[in-house]
């Protein structure tokens, strides 16, 4: 009798412990990711590892992304920015605010005092992206430490209809979605289906319109662009 309420005490035990653990450290060590893709012409590779979902994206040329999912939709933020007789580094400072992460610029002509100050700047209601694109057509734009510029490639590329490799896991529709908006300025939607649906798939040499599909084929949704 005492080993059978001793076994029942140290069972209870266990479970409260565990319950005890806090949900998103739990969720973090269950939902560990791994993603990673090469360019169709092997001019370059990535991978990533993300407490959560995670996408990689390779195109040729040696344009070569993975982040962690949520990433690609911070570049459709928008951005309410006034600079009068500021610098740049001001600007990137405000624009890492915005978007949670490191922000560099080194201007095209940097030994010249002028290339570094912003006489009167007004962004208003301007997606992070072209805030970037504005940027970086005056120098090197770095934001997470990649460079701005091959992001600028890839969407050249998807947009044109050029085939890539893409790969997607534990990442739910919406979050997805957002993130194809965030990368390609399409304004894409959901319009049947479950927005929670997790996607996990990879795609090899296929166009944006064949991965739009293949997200609605394997999660059971449909993706179309918003016509307003």
């Amino acid at each position: 009798m005492k080993k059978t309420l001793s076994a029942g005490l140290l069972t209870a035990a266990l479970v409260l412990a565990f319950l005890s653990v806090p949900r998103d450290s739990a969720s973090r060590s269950f939902f560990t990711t791994h993603c990673e893709c090469s360019a169709p012409d092997g001019s370059c590779s990535v991978n990533i590892t993300c407490q959560g979902g995670c996408q990689s994206w390779c195109d040729n040329d040696d344009d070569c992304w993975a982040d962690c999912s949520g990433f690609y939709g911070i570049l459709g933020l928008e951005t309410n920015i006034e600079i009068v007789d500021g610098t740049y580094s001001q600007l990137t400072a405000k624009l890492a605010d915005i978007s949670g992460r490191d922000i560099s610029f080194s201007p095209a002509h940097g030994e010249d005092p002028k290339s570094r100050v912003i006489a009167n700047l007004a962004l208003k209601k301007m997606p992070l992206w072209k805030a970037l694109a504005l940027l970086s057509d005056r120098g090197d734009v770095r934001i997470g430490g990649k460079d701005f510029s091959s992001l600028r490639r890839l969407r050249k590329a998807l947009l044109a209809g050029k085939r890539v490799n893409f790969g997607v896991k534990n990442t739910s529709v919406n979050t997805l979605v957002t993130d194809l908006a965030g990368l390609t300025g399409l304004p894409l939607r959901i319009v049947s289906g479950s927005p929670m649906a997790l996607a996990n798939f990879e795609a090899r040499e296929a166009t944006l319109e064949e991965i739009i599909k293949k997200i609605g084929d394997e999660t059971g949704t449909r993706v179309e662009l918003d016509p307003e």
